[in-house]
């Protein structure tokens, strides 16, 4: 990993979130802590850090626009319970034009093909799952398939660890939340922090949790 490059990825990701904070401020029904807040810039200078751990650039800058729009919304997610199309849907050409870039630049193509694959299973995944399950909105369905092109690039293994662990921290935060009497046995919860936080755990831990996919 080159010390430069997660630094510089870091700043450039918490500088955009901040410059988009109209944009996400924009997105907001109601008016509340979290819409005043600046709670992107630190969340976008961690994943942007993370980001600048990839090894080619087209990757770096990829998964550096991923960061600051994950950034955004995730602030807009836990506050508004929903995912915002303007930010959400752009993230497919973008993911796409990236990942090929990536792919031609470092003979991958392999992993092209693995994240398309990735993005549809886990778009028609989650369509199925919203069918029977209220609670997951579209905006969580189109997200997955941004989250799943992004596992489907690393792998296999990958791609199962961030989908195990996007419904294992919702449910262990839902859990502790109960305890705690903060939310009733009804509430639902905000889905689209735990599909990211998921997949950037999965990418890391991926192969190692599961040997037999890597």
């Amino acid at each position: 990993m080159d010390p430069i490059a997660i630094t510089v990825a870091a700043v450039v990701a918490g500088a955009a979130a901040a410059a988009l904070n109209p944009v996400m401020r924009a997105q907001f029904e109601t008016q509340n802590r979290l819409s005043r807040s600046w709670l992107q810039v630190p969340i976008a200078v961690v994943l942007g850090g993370l980001a600048g751990c990839a090894g080619s650039w087209a990757e770096r800058l990829t998964f550096l626009v991923l960061a600051v729009a994950a950034s955004l919304l995730i602030v807009i997610d836990l506050s508004e319970f929903r995912l915002p199309d303007v930010i959400v849907l752009p993230l497919y050409p973008v993911l796409a034009i990236g990942l090929s870039v990536a792919a031609w630049t470092e003979n991958r193509w392999p992993a092209l093909l693995g994240a398309a694959i990735g993005a549809v299973v886990m778009f028609v995944l989650f369509f199925a799952m919203a069918y029977f399950a209220p609670d997951l909105g579209f905006g969580d369905v189109k997200l997955a398939g941004v989250v799943g092109g992004f596992l489907g690039w690393f792998g296999l293994a990958e791609a199962v660890a961030g989908f195990f662990f996007a419904w294992v921290l919702m449910a262990l935060v839902g859990i502790a939340m109960l305890a705690l009497r903060r939310i009733n046995i009804k509430a639902s919860l905000p889905f689209g922090p735990y599909l990211v936080i998921g997949a950037v755990i999965g990418v890391f831990v991926g192969p190692t949790m599961l040997p037999a996919l890597a």
